[in-house]
This record gives structure tokens, sequence and C-alpha cells, in this order.
């Protein structure tokens, strides 16, 4: 039996949430996209760690993707960790144990960094952006404590580019031109990636997408397909945006879950990556 259909997506006020685990199963479970899979590939190449640098990683989140890339940091390289969530730098600090090379882990904004001006080889922030209200000044603030030629990775979500498949023309587009719109957060900052780099005065070294893809889905077994939001919550959305009708909710959840019931259920998200140099001076 699937549990209520009650599965949001949000990350702005994680440890105010009242469903905390759920956000942390959320973590996981994105991690384990192909797309965010294919993405954080790309990025290690594009990058190029060697050892002894020391890497940022704003929005750390659990602390796994800079980990992964410390295995080229040898042992006199260092990681920091800064996230909003106090959780989840307790999960990162608990999870990173066994690090190759030094870690630090610590709860931070990303709109205003503690730590020094030019004292990063490499920068990284991964679906961070779209949660912040002042996306521009964080990346300023990567690019303050990025050293002269050190390099910005930045990963992020477009969620224009969000499509629900169902065999419904009509609920599509509803669901199209209800992503169209940013409210409340930056949501679309994917495409703007490039944009944003060229701005803070860095040259761009890299730049590309991935589409991630849900073709199955049981609503029976689980609330949402894995690592997204469920019906109910998209059609809050859709409410809020004057896209659906409050009376229309129960209906748009209903054709959704019996269209994945029927095997008859598609949907796709693309993330941008681009990776940038810092040219000019500290």
């Amino acid at each position: 039996m699937a549990t209520g259909d009650t599965h949001g997506l949000g990350y702005e006020r994680v440890d105010d949430d009242p469903d905390v685990s759920v956000l942390l199963d959320t973590m996981d479970a994105t991690a384990r996209w192909d797309a965010t899979l294919r993405l954080r590939e790309w990025e290690r190449a594009a990058i190029g760690l060697t050892r002894g640098l020391r890497l940022l990683d704003v929005g750390c989140g659990l602390g796994d993707a800079a980990v992964a890339l410390g295995a080229d940091l040898g042992d006199d390289g260092e990681i920091v960790g800064i996230d909003a969530s106090a959780e989840m730098i307790a999960a990162a600090r608990i999870r990173t144990r066994s690090a190759r090379c030094d870690t630090r882990f610590t709860v931070g904004d990303a709109m205003a960094l503690t730590e020094p001006d030019s004292s990063f080889d490499v920068v990284r922030s991964e679906r961070t952006l779209q949660w912040l209200a002042d996306p521009e000044l964080a990346v300023a603030e990567m690019v303050r404590v990025l050293r002269p030629t050190g390099r910005l990775a930045l990963i992020d979500t477009d969620w224009s580019t969000f499509d629900v498949d169902v065999g419904d023309d009509a609920l599509r587009q509803r669901v199209r031109n209800a992503v169209r719109t940013e409210r409340r957060r930056p949501s679309n900052i994917g495409r703007r990636l490039t944009a944003l780099v060229r701005d803070a005065g860095l040259e761009l070294v890299a730049h590309t997408t991935a589409t991630q893809r849900w073709r199955t889905w049981d609503p029976d077994v689980r609330p949402a397909p894995e690592g997204c939001f469920s019906m109910s919550s998209l059609a809050d959305d859709l409410v809020e945006t004057g896209q659906l009708a409050a009376h229309e909710q129960s209906r748009f959840v209903a054709t959704i879950h019996d269209a994945a019931r029927r095997g008859r259920f598609s949907m796709a998200l693309t993330m941008f990556g681009v990776v940038a140099v810092k040219t000019g001076p500290s």
C-alpha cells in the first residue's frame, strides 16, 4: 500500500520540516538519478582535481558528492562543506568519517560565506541556487573565496523544462504553463548558469545538460516517483498558478495515478551544468 500522498519537495527550510527524514531520503534518491550521476561524472572530468587542492561544496547536503570528488585530492587535500541545514550537516559528518582527505562540514549561508578570500582551488554547488533568495549574490561569494585560476562548478535544475505525459494533452499543457513562471524562488535558474558565471567575471570552460526521465511508477507502492514530489503537491502548484480549479484537484491526481497504473506515465526534467575559471586578480 502507498503511504499518504503528501510528499512535497522543498529545501528552503529543511530543519523546520516535520518530515526531515523524508527530505534526507529524497536527497539520497536524487543522487541516484541517472541525470545526477551523468552530471557529476562530467563535472569531475571538467574540473580536473589533483592532489593537495582545497574544495568547497556550497549547499553540500549529505556530503556524498564532495567526498566522491575527494578521492582525487589525496591525503593532503581538503574538503569543506557548507549547508544551511543542521540536519544535513549532522548527516554529512557521520557519512564522511571514512573520507580519504581532511573534511570539515559546517552550517552556513551560501549568500554570506565565512571563508576567507581566495582560499579554495575549486568551488562547487549542486541544486542549491534554485532555493536561494539571491543566487547572484551566492555566486559572487563563491567567486570571492576562489583563488585566481581556480574553477567554479555549478549544477542546477530548470523546472521550466518539467514535463508530464499521461496521454492527456490538456493536463500536460497545464503543467507546462504552471512551471514556466518562477514563484517565490528562482526555480528556473538552470538555463541561466552560463550568464551567471560570465556576469561574475569568470571565463566559461564547459557546459552541458542532462535530462532525468521517469518511465514507470506505481502509485500504490510509493507516494511519488523516485526523488520527486507527489501529484497532490503538483496539483497544489497548479491551483496556485491558476491552471487548475480547486474542485478539479482530485480528478487531476486520479488521472495521473490511473495512467501510471496502466503503464502510460512518463515525466522529464532537465538539469544544467557549467564549469568556469577565475582569470582575474583575487
